[in-house]
């Protein structure tokens, strides 16, 4: 069962009881800390709050800003995809405040929950690694996407908010790695019965090999990611099919190590996830292959526009012939209505299968979003022990790569085809491209990499998205400033002193 189920129950209290003060004046309310947290339920009802958020989130917030920044994205008529975008940009500001209202939720638990007395003290502990690792979450998203942000560890008011400065990239990240680290120390090795889809212990460990990487310090992220690796089969394992990576049947089993939880229904009340960036919104709108018979029979809505493949990966040699991943995560020759066919645009359809639970509409499929799959830990991994030293790892490293590609229907590989360092980083980047694409980790990837203004210009080169034929010129361009996303205006206006908050650069 999904902590989704506990979470419609409380969030409506919890919605009532909470003023997210990070984000609006405060108001005057009949509820206080000390009201709500009394019992071991308070404090629950709590957390529940706390992934309630998650889930805001990860739809069409935080998700779709960087989702929509990947060169696997069509160019369309949009200013995050364009790179013509402001600190005035709506999507970034909704990213942004929502994940400061996932801060604020965990600074009141923590706050609070060492005055109520539990019968249970592993219970305790639990919620208050789960608090822990939601901020660490926040912390790592906003440094490595906004280059820091003020470290607000206790709830404040606005007034005091208002005078913390901003931190440093390094100083938030750092951040992130304590709360992280707090909540490895606190969460349980594993989750049962109604706890399933709960954080882990082991997907702090994961996080942190992670957040080592975007740090540059491979050798701390080998051992992070050796302590999860070290639970494989008992705890973790590839999926045995790509599909099933994003088909809903297999929600929080071994490959899906942290996952943002929804819920889908046919009864049109569901709460589930919606239209991340369109690939749910595709499946009401369109019938795929006539009636395919992972699609259920939803209303149609019209045809999707925003989830639009670029050619960046659906192009000629992008994938190995015979690599399933690409029917897996794109398609065209889509029959919208049944009747009518386009067979020129390529759409995004990885999240699309939900053989689980039917849903009501096209806001209530049940698919979970995957945080943490265990495929990019072992990925991660074998990039890590790479830059630690190729020589002596190259064995390990073929052998993650091998079981990567025989999943995906490839034929393994020796080492003459990765006969240095260098090709073997070739390798993975390029592996990471067509494995992850419109999972969030793509754009974070090419920024950590170095990459990421190579990556754009060759993208913006292509016909097909914004090249300009007659002058032989691309129509957009990546800057430098765009390594970091703009910190919103209102935040800079609210702020009023740019010591305290500042704007990112060329903004």
């Amino acid at each position: 069962m999904k902590i989704i189920t506990k979470i419609v129950a409380v969030c409506c209290l919890w919605g009532l009881s909470s003023c997210d003060s990070y984000l609006d004046v405060n108001q005057p309310s009949i509820y206080t800390d000390q009201s709500l947290y009394k019992t071991p339920a308070d404090c629950e009802a709590s957390i529940a709050g706390v992934y309630s958020q998650l889930q805001t989130v990860y739809n069409r917030n935080y998700l779709e800003a960087i989702v929509l920044r990947e060169d696997a994205i069509k160019n369309m008529n949009n200013n995050i995809t364009r790179f013509t975008d402001t600190s005035t940009e709506k999507t970034w500001e909704t990213a942004w405040k929502s994940l400061w209202v996932l801060v604020s939720r965990s600074n009141k638990i923590l706050d609070n929950i060492d005055r109520v007395v539990f019968s249970d003290e592993d219970q305790k502990n639990h919620i208050k690694g789960e608090a822990y690792a939601m901020r660490g979450l926040a912390y790592l998203q906003f440094a490595w996407c906004w280059g820091g942000s003020p470290l607000i560890t206790t709830d404040l008011s606005l007034a005091e908010l208002r005078k913390v400065k901003r931190s440093s990239q390094e100083e938030t990240y750092q951040q992130a790695i304590k709360d992280f680290e707090l909540a490895y120390d606190l969460l349980p090795e594993k989750r049962s019965g109604t706890e399933v889809g709960r954080i882990t212990k082991y997907a702090m460990a994961g996080m942190l090999g992670r957040t080592y990487l975007y740090m540059h310090n491979p050798a701390k992220a080998v051992e992070w990611l050796e302590l999860i690796i070290a639970k494989e089969p008992a705890l973790y394992k590839m999926a045995d099919n790509y599909e099933d990576c994003f088909d809903d049947k297999f929600d929080n089993t071994s490959e899906r190590v942290w996952e943002v939880q929804y819920m889908g229904d046919s009864t049109g009340k569901a709460l589930g996830i919606s239209q991340t960036f369109n690939s749910m919104l595709l499946a009401s709108s369109i019938n795929l292959e006539k009636d395919a018979p992972f699609l259920h029979n939803v209303t149609f809505k019209g045809p999707s526009g925003t989830a639009q493949v670029s050619e960046s990966i659906w192009g000629e040699g992008v994938y190995e012939e015979g690599d399933i991943r690409r029917a897996a995560t794109m398609v065209n020759n889509l029959y919208y209505d049944k009747d009518y066919q386009h067979a020129d645009t390529y759409t995004a359809r990885k999240f699309l299968k939900a053989t689980q639970t039917k849903p009501g509409s096209y806001d209530e499929w049940g698919n979970n979003i995957s945080i943490l799959r265990y495929t990019d830990v072992k990925l991660m991994y074998a990039e890590a022990l790479n830059e630690v030293g190729y020589a002596e790892n190259i064995t390990t490293i073929l052998s993650i790569i091998n079981e990567v590609r025989k999943r995906a229907g490839l034929e393994a590989i020796d080492a003459t085809r990765l006969n240095s360092k260098q090709a073997t980083f070739d390798y993975i980047v390029h592996e990471r491209f067509i494995e992850f694409c419109y999972e969030g980790l793509r754009w974070p990837d090419l920024i950590r990499w170095g990459l990421a203004e190579e990556a754009m210009k060759k993208h913006f080169s292509l016909k097909n998205e914004g090249f300009n034929t007659a002058t032989q010129t691309p129509m957009y361009a990546m800057e430098k400033r765009n390594l970091l996303a703009p910190i919103p205006q209102s935040e800079i206006n609210a702020y009023g002193d740019g010591t305290i908050m500042w704007q990112n650069p060329e903004y």
